[in-house]
């Protein structure tokens, strides 16, 4: 059996398969680095996670998780609009029941 890979989620802290995360890269900005979501799962570089929930999100940026996380001051201004951006791109998924990668329904 082949287990999943675990990972913290930087706003509730809590340690579950990475499957039922979202992550987030930094990208160089002027003055500080830029988080943005990695939808695609496949940036390079280091990654943070959360989970896919509007409380998670808001309480990584109010805890300063992105600048723990990724071991520099950064800029994480735009990660409620970006994680808005992600829930108005996944909404019709959710309401549908279909799971878009798979193609099954929930």
């Amino acid at each position: 059996m082949k287990l999943h890979q675990q990972r913290t989620c930087m706003g509730c802290r809590i340690t579950t398969s990475k499957n039922e995360l979202i992550r987030w890269v930094v990208q160089p900005g002027q003055p500080q680095l830029q988080v943005r979501l990695d939808a695609t799962g496949q940036a390079h570089g280091r990654g943070a996670w959360t989970h896919p929930v509007p409380k998670c999100v808001q309480q990584a940026v109010h805890r300063k998780g992105f600048a723990r996380a990724f071991r520099a001051q950064v800029d994480a201004s735009a990660v409620l609009q970006d994680f808005e951006a992600y829930e108005d791109r996944t909404a019709p998924d959710r309401r549908t029941g279909r799971d878009k990668e798979s193609g099954s329904e929930i």
